[in-house]
């Protein structure tokens, strides 16, 4: 078993001074982290308008390997950290609630969440396992996981969401969306046709733009995938054509919520194969295929490091869950009220690029390619694109 400290300094640790949660913090005016801090934002809150474009597993390795000669990559830009877990779930929140995932909770792909009873899956919102009784009503399982409130409020700038149509009005956009005016769109060219649009109207706006699609291709592609490739530079091009039509008072900031990392098919393992680690749980893993979070068999908690890294050390640390808890890297307190149960007794980080899963039924095995979720440079580096406007 390991401590944070011990393991090998060529990981990225997050760091909430220079993270994600800080341009956040920057942006929405929250308390509890530093508002990021750099040059390339000085005056920001002088400009009229600040439109946040956000590209779904665009990591500073996609960027540089699937565009390196694009307009993006041109552009003045410095880079951050995602937040811990490096995932969507986490990241995506704290973009919109401005705190870290110590406080708002919502850590990864899949939680456990004591209080509805289940693993839940809060984005998109479904149960993944229950302990036991009937599946909780989509409503009564929202309120339960959706606490932390939106940071979109009525405050000095009107906030805009767009998000594709099929997102736009799920119960995680309703409550992450604040008061914030959705506009769904269809296709890239009504995506940035809007940014154009909005931008050119009168008084001092926040506008949130999310773009998925080059995460969930790689997802099922890789990241190195010719498909990748063309997305990306697709919609370089689409940025490069936008800024021409910002008037002078508007900033632009483009970046991701965490890279991906490719693991080759015989490299995803599956808890399922290992019944006598299986059987020390008391309940299915949750968290994502590059962390996994155990809650393990009381009578187990002894002997489930040594039984773990005899079977799966050379492709896993096991570290204790509250030696990870002190090491801040879900970010510092106050801490949500189930943080320590959503956590269990140990995590699991993956080395090099191993990923670990385990079914809870019958269903075929996933063949995710790209994943992220650890600690590799190439999962937690994210870059911050800023242009236009001065104020």
């Amino acid at each position: 078993m390991h401590t944070p400290a011990q393991l090998p300094a060529d990981l990225v640790a997050p760091d909430y001074q220079h993270s994600l949660a800080n341009l956040a913090a920057r942006l929405h005016g929250t308390p509890g982290l530093a508002p990021l801090q750099h040059p390339l934002l000085d005056d920001l809150e002088q400009v009229e308008t600040i439109i946040l474009l956000l590209i779904d597993g665009m990591g500073e390795a996609q960027l540089a390997a699937l565009a390196p000669d694009g307009w993006l990559a041109r552009q003045p830009h410095c880079s951050l950290r995602s937040v811990f877990p490096s995932t969507t779930t986490a990241a995506i929140t704290t973009l919109l609630t401005g705190v870290a995932p110590s406080q708002h909770g919502l850590l990864a792909w899949h939680i456990w969440a004591p209080e509805a009873g289940c693993i839940a899956t809060p984005l998109p919102l479904r149960e993944h396992w229950r302990e036991d009784g009937e599946p909780l009503p989509d409503d009564i399982l929202a309120a339960t996981l959706y606490r932390q409130p939106s940071a979109l409020t009525a405050g000095a700038r009107r906030p805009y969401v767009l998000q594709p149509a099929y997102i736009a009005d799920s119960r995680y956009s309703q409550h992450h969306g604040g008061v914030a005016e959705a506009l769904p769109w269809h296709g890239y060219d009504a995506l940035f046709s809007q940014l154009a649009a909005l931008a050119q109207q009168p008084g001092r706006k926040f506008v949130y733009a999310y773009i998925p699609d080059l995460d969930s291709l790689m997802h099922h592609k890789g990241t190195q995938h010719a498909r990748a490739r063309q997305l990306l530079q697709r919609l370089d091009g689409h940025c490069a054509a936008l800024i021409e039509q910002l008037p002078g008072n508007t900033r632009l900031l483009i970046t991701a919520d965490h890279g991906q990392l490719d693991i080759p098919p015989e490299k995803l393992l599956f808890l399922n194969d290992y019944p006598e680690l299986a059987s020390m749980l008391a309940r299915p893993l949750s968290g994502e295929p590059r962390v996994a979070f155990c809650q393990v068999r009381p009578e187990c908690r002894d002997s489930f490091p040594a039984a773990v890294t005899a079977a799966l050390g050379h492709s896993l640390w096991v570290l204790k869950a509250a030696d990870v808890l002190a090491a801040e890297w879900f970010g510092p307190p106050p801490y949500h009220p189930q943080l320590v149960a959503r956590l269990g007794d140990f995590v699991l980080l993956m080395k090099d690029d191993w990923g670990l899963l385990q079914m809870v039924d019958d269903k075929e095995r996933p063949r995710l390619i790209g994943n992220h979720g650890g600690m590799s440079a190439a999962e937690m580096q994210i870059p911050l694109i800023v242009c236009g406007g001065m104020a």
